[in-house]
């Protein structure tokens, strides 16, 4: 952690020192889907079958949250760190059969190890990511389309449980598998994240502008569908199961407000040559005041 905020301090000296800059914010909210992991599959017992009508889980779409200070270093390009809470949420009446139900995690009583009701799992995401757009079609003065690249940390927790609460009283298991939440005593699961997508902005005033992207990711993490993951090995004739990571497949779509610090900013035109040019006019101002001055004392 101490790590983190030590390259968290050095962007932010970036961001201060780069007096040709024209920094702008922006704010977002998001809501994505979980899509499936795209590592190995688990490998499952020899003979294994799940309930009849058993699918995977379907999405369920909740609100998250983006913050992005954005430093434009030409007319088509720009960079930034963006501070991202994602919420990936999803539902299944009955769920196929996980290896985790299989292994010695699975709190639920020995006479049921693998439920039939319907299940949900509720994932929490803190992510900070270094971003970079390159805009490559101004399609107007107002419309401008870009390409989005982003890479850095994701912070996962998640609850994964029965959706109905009788259940879990039922059962006394309260949530089937918890990670960085209040549920849980152990952090959330770190991991390196990283995509790319398409966007657009659109300019609503000298300040202001409209601002959407639809972005795909991949994250280190083999608990971003709630469940985590178990492979089925045999050492000595003796089976078990051992976890196993995973990289899991997300998409989303934000949409807010970037706010520009400078007045009568545009992405058509030099941002820098136009902060150039104010830093100098100030620099000659205060030369010649300083100048003024030492006259007046020399007589």
């Amino acid at each position: 952690m101490k790590r983190n905020l030590t390259l968290l301090f050095l962007v932010f000296m970036l961001f201060e020192t780069g007096t040709a800059q024209v920094i702008r914010y922006r704010v977002s909210a998001n809501s994505g889907i979980f899509l499936n992991e795209v590592s190995k599959k688990e490998i499952t017992p020899p003979i294994v079958n799940s309930y009849p009508g058993s699918q995977d889980f379907k999405p369920v779409f909740k609100p998250g949250a983006e913050l992005e200070i954005i430093a434009p270093f030409s007319r088509t390009f720009e960079m930034g760190v963006q501070f991202g809470y994602d919420n990936y949420a999803g539902y299944t009446p009955t769920a196929p059969l996980y290896n985790f139900f299989l292994s010695k995690y699975n709190p639920m009583p020995i006479s049921n190890r693998y439920p039939d009701e319907p299940l949900i799992y509720d994932t929490h995401i803190m992510k900070i990511l270094g971003t970079a757009r390159w805009y490559f079609l101004s399609y107007s003065k107002e419309l401008n389309f870009f390409m989005k690249y982003f890479g850095g940390v994701a912070f996962t927790g998640t609850d994964f449980t029965f959706d109905n609460p009788v259940h879990r009283v039922k059962y006394e298991v309260g949530v089937l598998h918890s990670r960085g939440t209040k549920n849980s005593e152990y952090p959330k699961s770190s991991g390196i994240t990283g995509g790319a997508g398409l966007g657009a902005t659109y300019r609503l005033s000298d300040r202001f502008d409209l601002y959407f992207d639809a972005t795909a990711s991949l994250i280190n993490s083999d608990i971003v569908n709630g469940v985590p993951n178990y492979n089925y090995v045999n050492v000595d004739e003796v089976p078990r199961m051992e976890p196993t990571s995973a990289i899991s497949a997300t998409l989303q779509a934000s949409m807010g407000i970037i706010f520009s610090a400078i007045p009568d900013r545009r992405i058509n035109k030099s941002n820098i040559t136009r902060s150039n040019s104010m830093n100098r006019n100030n620099f000659l101002k205060r030369k010649a005041k300083s100048t003024f001055s030492k006259k007046r004392r020399r007589r």
